[in-house]
């Protein structure tokens, strides 16, 4: 008798690439170019909402101010000015 034996399904290693370079790009070591659009526009937001520039997101993700500017703009998010008070976590 032959036993059929569940071969189980591959993992989802796009998945697992995209988390790996969403965690660089967050901490700056990888350019944000590298995500897919959906996670540098939740990269960008993420570092808005805790209060950075527009210039000091461009500096970490490798971006241009001009890229940085378009994408918060779509998102509808305002500019913060360079006195912005940050939220402390």
């Amino acid at each position: 008798m032959i036993r059929l034996v569940r071969i189980p399904e591959p993992p989802d290693v796009h998945a697992e690439r995209r988390r790996w370079a969403y965690a660089e790009a967050m901490r700056g070591a990888l350019p944000a170019e590298a995500l897919d659009r959906k996670d540098g526009e939740r990269l960008l937001a993420e570092l808005w909402h805790a209060g950075w520039t527009d210039t000091e997101i461009a500096v970490h993700t490798k971006w241009s101010t001009y890229t940085v500017g378009r994408i918060r703009d779509r998102l509808g998010l305002a500019t913060h000015s360079t006195n912005h008070t940050r939220k402390v976590s």
